[in-house]
Parts: C-alpha cells; sequence; structure tokens
C-alpha cells in the first residue's frame, strides 16, 4: 500500500476511535469567536478526554511583537494555582508534619505584626484552606494601587499582610464562608517554613510529580514563551503577573502543564493519597462548593472539579469530570468582558460528540 494511503487510513482510524479530535478545527473556531466577543489577546485550550489530548492555540501571546500563542506559551493563572498551594499543603499533613484541625500559629507566628491580623491565633490550617477562617483580605485596593506602581516588587507574605492588619475579622473563624486570599498567602508562608520557600516547595511536591517542566513560582520577564497580560483598557499588566509570587497565585505555567497537573492530582493520584484527596474534594457546612482549595460543581454532564483565577490581564478556567475522566484548561491573556463561557461550550462539544 502506497504510504499516503497507510496515513489517510490511519487518520481515519483515528478520527473514528476519537471522533472529539475531528472537532480541533470547530474548538479554534469557537475560540476566535469568544476571543473577539471578549476582547482578549490570545488563549491556549487544552482538553485530554478518552486516552486522547487535543490542544488548540489561537490569538496573540505578544500583541506589540506580533507572537503567537503556541502549545509552549506560559500564562499567569492566578488563584488557579490556589489548588497546588493546597495540594503541597496536604502532602505535609498526610506525612504528620502539620494537622489540618490544629491551629495555624505556630508555623505564622514569626511573621511581623501577625498579632495585626484579628484571630490570626484562632484559626486552623483547615479554615485557611476552605476560606472558613474570616480574616481580613489583604487584597484590597490600596495593595493593588501600591503593585501597580511598583510592578516588578516581588512582595514577601509579611509585606502583603500589612495591608489586612488592623482590619475587622469578617467572622469567628469556622462560623461562616468568605473567599480570602489572606489565607492563602499564609498558608504559602507555612510552606517556606517546611520546605525552604514556596517555590522549593512547590517544586518538590506539585511540578516534579506531575511531570510539569515548563512551570514555575513568578517567572523572568526575559523568559521564553510568556504569554503577556493585557488589561481591559489595553494596557499590559504583565510585570506585575510575574512578579506575583505568594501563595494565592504564584504559578506560571502552560495550559498542558496545568492539565498534566490535574490527571495526576485526580487520575493517577500522584500527588495526594485517595483518602487525603477525598478530604480535598469535601465542602464545608458553610460552602459545600469549596473543598480544600478545590471548586466542587456541577453541570449536565456531572460533576467537575477545579478551580479558576483572575488578576489584571490574565484568566485561567479548569474542570476535571471524574465521571468522563475528562479534563479540561483553558489559558487567556486578557479579561474578558462577560463572564466566561467558553469551558462550557468546549465540554458540550466534546461530550456530545464522544457521546454518540
Amino acid at each position: 500500500m502506497a504510504a499516503f494511503g497507510r496515513l489517510f487510513l490511519a487518520l481515519v482510524a483515528l478520527l473514528l476511535a476519537f471522533p472529539a479530535f475531528a472537532q480541533s478545527e470547530l474548538i479554534e473556531e469557537k475560540l476566535n469567536q469568544f476571543l473577539a466577543e471578549q476582547q482578549v489577546e490570545g488563549a491556549v485550550f487544552w482538553a485530554h478526554l478518552n486516552g486522547t489530548t487535543v490542544e488548540v492555540s489561537v490569538g496573540y501571546a505578544d500583541r506589540d511583537k506580533q507572537i503567537e500563542t503556541t502549545a509552549q506559551t506560559r500564562f499567569y493563572i492566578a488563584s488557579s494555582g490556589k489548588m497546588m498551594t493546597a495540594a503541597a499543603i496536604l502532602r505535609h499533613a498526610e506525612r504528620g508534619h502539620l494537622q489540618l484541625d490544629g491551629r495555624a500559629w505556630p508555623h505564622i507566628k514569626n511573621l511581623d505584626n501577625i498579632e495585626q491580623l484579628e484571630n490570626a491565633d484562632q484559626v486552623t490550617i483547615r479554615q485557611l484552606l476552605q476560606h472558613t477562617s474570616g480574616l481580613a483580605e489583604y487584597l484590597t485596593d490600596d495593595f493593588i494601587d501600591e503593585s501597580t506602581a511598583t510592578p516588578t516588587k516581588r512582595w514577601s507574605p509579611a509585606e502583603a499582610l500589612t495591608f489586612a492588619y488592623d482590619e475587622p475579622a469578617a467572622f469567628a473563624p469556622g462560623t461562616d464562608f468568605e473567599y480570602t486570599n489572606t489565607n492563602y498567602v499564609l498558608l504559602g508562608h507555612v510552606l517556606a517554613q517546611l520546605d525552604g520557600s514556596l517555590e522549593q516547595s512547590l517544586e518538590k511536591h506539585i511540578f516534579r510529580n506531575a511531570g510539569m517542566t515548563a512551570s514555575t513560582v513568578g517567572a523572568n520577564a526575559r523568559a521564553k514563551n510568556l504569554a503577556h497580560g493585557y488589561e481591559i483598557s489595553g494596557a499590559d499588566a504583565s510585570q506585575m503577573a510575574w512578579a506575583s509570587t505568594l501563595g494565592d497565585g504564584p504559578v506560571v505555567t502552560t495550559a498542558a502543564d496545568l492539565g498534566l497537573f490535574l490527571r495526576a492530582l485526580f487520575e493517577s493520584q500522584s500527588i495526594l493519597t485517595p483518602d487525603m484527596l477525598a478530604q480535598m474534594r469535601t465542602g464545608s457546612s458553610s460552602n459545600p462548593s469549596y473543598g480544600l482549595g478545590l471548586g466542587i460543581e456541577t453541570d449536565r454532564w456531572g460533576v467537575w472539579l477545579g478551580h479558576s483565577g483572575a488578576y489584571e490581564g490574565y484568566e485561567s478556567f479548569e474542570r476535571h469530570y471524574p465521571e468522563h475522566d475528562a479534563t479540561l484548561v483553558l489559558l487567556i491573556n486578557g479579561n474578558p468582558i462577560n463572564e466566561s463561557y467558553f469551558l462550557g461550550v468546549a465540554a458540550d462539544m466534546l461530550f456530545e460528540i464522544t457521546s454518540r
């Protein structure tokens, strides 16, 4: 048989075995439509379903230099990094280095002036993880203004937390839910105490175990394959994101690496034991939809697990559907005008096709 004939038959077999693979062009079309509607420069979509991976890159990673996005483009993922901070903390809990229901105070009391953070001496590690601590928020307008004025500054936990000092707690620890970035700044500090630095901790417990070779804590502006982030105004906000190295949003990565993390966490379970993963997947009585650094949601295709992240110039979205062994990731270097809907559209396309 001629080489061309063998190639053609191989492609036909692939498309029949995994019809969603044939929809890459449709996904690309829908993704381009999404970027145009939401006025975002670029995006990378990654999905793993039925043993096959689909990856689509559209738009620009660097608008000024007209550098297009590729599978190697690295994005700041903002609060999606909380899943990694949480997983690293849970690995330490598995090893007996800390107690989830023990107070965080022994691990954070060395922070300068931490006594000025109301209830800091009362909260537990679990309450920090599930946002039931009630601690005041550090990520205020004043902090953002300061960061914007000094975009390359890498804030230490002690410096950042001063914006929450002397502010009242929202509620007594463990009595309610309020998503607060302060919680994960403190958890990042705990990891630094245990492993030498947050960077060393995530490399040891997360990146290495998941095979994430394109992931870093923060980023050097001169590094290759970085996506610049653009605010709705069009301003380039990249420097501030690349300098974000606190535990509430420390990671710069590719869509594929983020997908590998989710697969390692939920499928191969090379990061956490099943018992600890079950705790991570369990919400609090105050908010059953948020576990230990993890969102727990349901749509027409069943339960999905993941998170999202948004900061000036970047947004990230990811879902893992355990019933389908399917993982979807979307990274963009802009802030959509409206809340992102693309992963829902992609899930519908992929699941409807593969269920036929």
